[in-house]
C-alpha cells in the first residue's frame, strides 16, 4: 500500500506538471504584444534587423500560448524583405494567410514577398484570390492597387477599369488639365488613366496630349551627367535607362490620332511591323518632327515607307542617326521635300556624302549667296566631317546653323577613307575662305583633336588644323565641348579661345596637354569677369591652382565644375569659398576634385560655406544646393574631415564621394 501510495502520488504530480506546462502562461500575450509593438518601433526606425528580431520572440510567445498573431508574421516578412530575405518573407506571407485566410493585408503581404522572387504571375494569382476572400475593409483598397500595379509590369499597355470611387479631379476645367497632361511624359501619362474615371476619359479624349510623346525620365544623376559628360562617374552614378516596350510606343500613336506632331520611337525600341503600321495609320496633317532613336534596326525598304510618308513641307526637325540605309538618294529627297527643315542628325550615316549634300540643297536656294533654313546640325561619327568644314568656307549653304555636333566617339567610320591630302589642297585653293557658320553659338568637337591611333584613314592632325583655319570658333560661341583635346597646340588653343571666351557659358576642355598655367593667365587676364556656368578641365596636368583659382574667381556664375586629375590645391577651395560666402546669387551643384591635392580643411571651408548660403537662400525660395561633391582618391582629405563635411551637407542631400584605392 505504501509503495502504491507513492506511485500513485508521483502520477499525481506529473499529471499536475504537465498541466501546469501546457496551460497558458498569464503574461505570455502582453508580452507578445509588448515585443511586437518595439518591432515596429523598430521598422519605422529602419532598424530591420533588431525588428526581425523582436518579431522572433514574439512569435515564439506566441506558439507558448496556443495562438499565432497574423500581424506579426505580416510585419516580419515586410522587414525581411527589407534585408533582402525573399524566401522567409514567402514563408512568413503563407502563414499569415493560412492563420487569416480573409485579411487583405496578408495576401497583400505574401504578394509582395512574390513580386521581389520574380514571380509576377503567382503574386497576380495570390491578389486575385485575395480579393475573392478578403473583406472589403482595412487594405481592401490597396490589394486592388496591388493588381493594376503587377498588371502593368506584366503588360505596359495594360489599361485598368475606371475606378468609380475615387474620381477627385471630375470637376477640373479642360483648360487647366489639358496644359499640365502635356507636360507628362508618355509613362506618367499611363499612370494617370488609372488614377481615376475622368482621368481615363480625358487622357484618351484628348489627342494633343500625345501629340509630342517624350520616353524620357531625367533624375538629379541624369542631368548631372548630361552638364558634365566628361566625367564618366556621372554616368555610371545615374540609373540605367529602361527600354521603352513596343506596345507603349503603339499605345501613344494610336491615341494621338490627327494631333500628332512629332512622331517619336525612343532609342532602344526596335521598329517592329506593328509599330510601323501604327505610325503610318496616323493621319499628318500637324507633323512637324520625326525622331526615329538610334537601335531602330531600320532596313531599306521600313526606311523607304517612313520617308515617304513623313517628309512633309512643314516638317522642322529630322532625326535619323545611325541608320546605315539613310544614303544620297533619301537626302535629296529630304532636300527636295522639306524647304523649312531646322534640325538634322545624321550622325553615323556614314552612306550620306556630304559633297552630295551641297548638291542635293543647291536647287532649292535662292541664289548662289543664299542658305539653307537648317540651324541645328549633328553629324557626329561621320566621315564626311573634313568635307563639310572646307565646303563651307566655299559656300553658304549652311551659313544659319547655330548648333554643331561632330564628335568622333568612334574612329571605324574613317576606315574606308582615302585620307585628306586632295581635301587639303581644295582648301588651300580657295581664294578666300569666308567663316563657315557665323550665328554659331554651340559647337561639339569632341576628341576631334585626340592624339592619333590605330585607325587607318583617322589624321587627327589634319583634322585638328582644319579645326582651327576654317576659323570654326567665333566671336558669340555660347558653348564648347572639346574632350579628349590632347592633340591641340598652344598656338591653336590662343588662337581659337581669344575671341570666343569673353561670350562662352560652357567649356568643356579636357585632356589638353598643351593648356598651361601661363597661357590661361594670358586668355583671361583682358577679362574681368567670365559668363562660365559649366567648366570642365579635367586631365590638363600642366595647370596648376593658382592659374585654375585665378579662373574660378572669375567665374561667379558657376554651377558645375569638374577639375578631377589637375593639380588644384586649397587655393582654388579658398576662390570657391569666397565666391559662396559673397555671392548668393550663384552656387555650384557639382564639384568634382577627384585626384587633386586639396586638403581637409579647405573642403570643410567650402563645405561650410555653401550651407550657410544654402540657409540664405532657402527662405527667399531661389537657393542652388550642391548636389555632389566628388572627393574620391584626394590623399589629403582624411576620413574624419570626410564625415565633418558629409555632416554639414547632410540636410542639402548632397551626395559625397570619398572613395580610397
Amino acid at each position: 500500500m505504501f509503495v502504491a501510495g507513492r506511485k500513485r502520488k508521483a502520477s499525481t504530480a506529473a499529471a499536475a506538471a504537465a498541466a501546469a506546462a501546457a496551460a497558458p502562461r498569464a503574461g505570455a500575450a502582453p508580452e507578445a504584444t509588448r515585443l511586437y509593438r518595439l518591432g515596429v518601433r523598430n521598422a519605422q526606425e529602419r532598424q530591420f534587423r533588431n525588428a526581425v528580431a523582436y518579431y522572433d520572440r514574439a512569435v515564439a510567445l506566441a506558439a507558448q500560448d496556443g495562438a499565432a498573431d497574423t500581424r506579426v508574421f505580416e510585419a516580419r516578412a515586410q522587414a525581411l524583405l527589407r534585408l533582402g530575405e525573399v524566401r522567409r518573407a514567402i514563408d512568413d506571407g503563407r502563414q499569415a494567410v493560412r492563420i487569416a485566410g480573409g485579411s487583405a493585408g496578408a495576401y497583400s503581404c505574401l504578394a509582395a514577398a512574390l513580386v521581389a522572387a520574380g514571380r509576377a504571375q503567382d503574386a497576380l494569382d495570390v491578389v486575385d484570390r485575395g480579393l475573392r476572400a478578403a473583406a472589403r475593409g482595412d487594405g481592401y483598397a490597396y490589394l486592388e492597387t496591388q493588381r493594376m500595379s503587377i498588371r502593368r509590369a506584366l503588360d505596359p499597355a495594360y489599361v485598368p477599369p475606371p475606378n468609380t470611387r475615387s474620381d477627385p479631379l471630375a470637376r477640373l476645367p479642360l483648360d487647366v488639365a489639358e496644359p499640365v497632361l502635356r507636360r507628362l511624359d508618355v509613362r506618367t501619362l499611363l499612370a494617370c488613366r488609372a488614377v481615376a474615371r475622368h482621368w481615363l476619359a480625358l487622357v484618351d479624349s484628348t489627342p494633343t496630349v500625345w501629340a509630342r510623346p517624350s520616353y524620357l525620365e531625367p533624375g538629379a544623376a541624369d542631368v548631372l551627367a548630361q552638364q558634365l559628360p566628361g566625367c564618366a562617374k556621372l554616368r555610371r552614378l545615374a540609373p540605367a535607362r529602361r527600354r521603352v516596350p513596343e506596345k507603349a510606343v503603339q499605345l501613344a500613336l494610336a491615341r494621338a490620332r490627327g494631333a500628332l506632331a512629332a512622331a517619336h520611337v525612343p532609342e532602344g525600341t526596335a521598329m517592329t511591323a506593328a509599330t510601323l503600321a501604327a505610325l503610318l495609320a496616323c493621319p499628318r496633317p500637324r507633323l512637324a518632327a520625326i525622331d526615329i532613336g538610334r537601335g531602330a534596326g531600320l532596313d531599306a525598304p521600313v526606311l523607304a515607307r517612313l520617308l515617304a510618308w513623313g517628309l512633309e513641307p512643314r516638317l522642322a526637325e529630322l532625326r535619323l542617326p545611325y541608320c546605315r540605309h539613310l544614303g544620297d538618294g533619301a537626302m535629296a529627297a529630304i532636300a527636295a521635300r522639306c524647304p523649312v527643315l531646322r534640325v538634322l542628325d545624321i550622325s553615323g550615316c556614314a552612306a550620306v556624302r556630304v559633297r552630295n549634300m551641297f548638291r542635293a540643297w543647291s536647287p532649292a536656294l535662292p541664289d548662289a549667296r543664299g542658305s539653307t533654313m537648317l540651324e541645328r546640325l549633328y553629324i557626329n561619327d561621320h566621315p564626311g566631317i573634313p568635307e563639310l568644314l572646307v565646303y563651307s568656307t566655299k559656300y553658304r549653304h549652311f551659313a544659319r546653323l547655330r548648333v554643331l555636333h561632330m564628335a568622333i566617339h568612334s574612329r571605324d567610320v574613317f576606315a574606308a577613307f582615302a585620307g585628306l591630302g586632295p581635301l587639303l589642297a581644295y582648301f588651300r585653293a580657295i581664294p578666300s575662305p569666308q567663316v563657315p557658320f557665323p550665328d554659331l553659338v554651340e559647337l561639339n568637337i569632341d576628341s576631334t583633336w585626340t592624339t592619333s591611333g590605330p585607325t587607318p584613314g583617322f589624321e587627327p592632325a589634319q583634322l585638328a588644323m582644319l579645326v582651327s583655319q576654317t576659323r570654326l570658333l567665333c566671336a558669340g560661341l555660347r558653348s564648347l565641348s572639346a574632350l579628349w583635346a590632347a592633340s591641340v597646340t598652344a598656338a591653336n588653343l590662343r588662337l581659337l579661345l581669344q575671341d570666343c571666351l569673353p561670350t562662352l557659358r560652357r567649356l568643356h576642355l579636357t585632356h589638353a596637354m598643351d593648356l598651361t598655367t601661363h597661357l590661361l593667365a594670358e586668355l583671361v587676364a583682358p577679362h574681368p569677369a567670365l559668363p562660365l556656368a559649366s567648366l570642365d578641365l579635367s586631365e590638363c596636368l600642366w595647370l596648376d591652382g593658382g592659374g585654375i583659382a585665378a579662373l574660378v574667381a572669375r567665374c561667379r556664375g558657376l554651377v558645375h565644375l569638374n577639375l578631377g586629375r589637375t593639380k588644384a590645391d586649397n587655393s582654388v577651395m579658398a576662390a570657391l569659398t569666397r565666391a559662396a560666402d559673397a555671392d548668393d546669387a550663384a552656387g555650384l551643384e557639382a564639384l568634382v576634385l577627384e585626384m587633386t591635392s586639396v586638403t581637409g580643411a579647405g573642403v570643410r571651408d567650402f563645405a561650410s560655406a555653401c550651407a550657410k548660403r544654402y540657409c540664405r537662400t532657402r527662405a527667399r525660395g531661389r537657393a542652388r544646393r550642391l548636389q555632389l561633391l566628388d572627393l574620391d582618391n584626394c590623399a589629403d582629405v582624411g576620413s574624419d574631415a570626410v564625415a565633418v563635411v558629409r555632416d554639414l551637407l547632410s540636410f542639402m542631400g548632397t551626395q559625397v564621394l570619398a572613395a580610397v584605392q
